[in-house]
């Protein structure tokens, strides 16, 4: 298995480990970016709960989530509204997926809207500012986490993103776990020292609890903030 693999293999250990504490059976589950079901339906397990929703683009892969009973909307992140109703989610799963997007505001605002106050929002995002990715920069090289020929057109430093995730309130921060400390395999200590140097780490995970607050909007302070650059 490779080194991107086993780091793939662990984050959805991890996802499951956490989704397994939060003893919540019977709660509505929504895995955005769900591809073929397969984790989304482990995550299902490990939260003890078979109502599974599941966001995916890719039909193929879609028809296959839904024979394995999931709820799949054919939802476009970036131009389209989820379309359950708001405060109907307990639990959002996004792994992996907002690199992925030039626009992340209108994906959050609405795993925001259809979120329970009190429900979990669990995301992880590579790490710009893992310690593979400094040393690349330091030595003139582009970071893997945002490769030329790559499929992500976003790079987050862990830092930064977590202060974008709680911005204006409507989530608090309830845990951030560190998967991955490149170039050590994960069983090799690099989890280990992932989870300790979080910064560092190759993939962050975070849970964050919806709280009850309703006025801020992630696209809205986006838009405000880019006039004000323009002006």
């Amino acid at each position: 298995m490779s080194l991107c693999s086993q780091i793939h293999h662990e984050l959805h250990r991890a996802i499951n480990e956490i989704l397994g504490s939060l003893d919540l059976p019977g709660a509505c589950l929504l895995d955005v970016g769900c591809w073929n079901g397969v984790e989304c339906e482990s995550y299902g397990a490990s939260l003890k709960t078979r109502r599974l929703l599941g966001v995916e683009i890719f039909e193929a892969q879609a028809l296959e989530a839904e024979s394995r009973g999931i709820v799949v909307a054919r939802v476009n992140l970036e131009q389209e509204a989820l379309p359950w109703a708001d405060a109907s989610v307990d639990v959002v799963v996004c792994n992996q997926v907002f690199e992925h997007l030039k626009d992340v505001f209108r994906p959050l605002d609405e795993i925001a809207r259809v979120l329970k106050p009190g429900g979990r929002l669990v995301i992880s995002v590579p790490n710009l500012a893992s310690l593979h990715n400094r040393v690349m920069l330091a030595v003139g090289r582009q970071p893997t986490s945002i490769r030329i020929f790559g499929p992500h057109v976003r790079g987050f430093a862990k830092g930064e993103f977590e202060s974008f995730l709680i911005t204006g309130g409507l989530f608090s921060c309830e845990q951030v776990r560190g998967v991955g400390f490149h170039p050590l395999p994960p069983g090799m200590g690099g989890n280990m020292l992932g989870n300790m140097l979080r910064g560092a780490c190759h993939t962050p995970i975070w849970v964050l609890r919806r709280t009850s607050a309703r006025e801020f909007s992630f696209t809205g302070a986006y838009r405000e903030r880019s006039e004000q650059t323009l002006m």
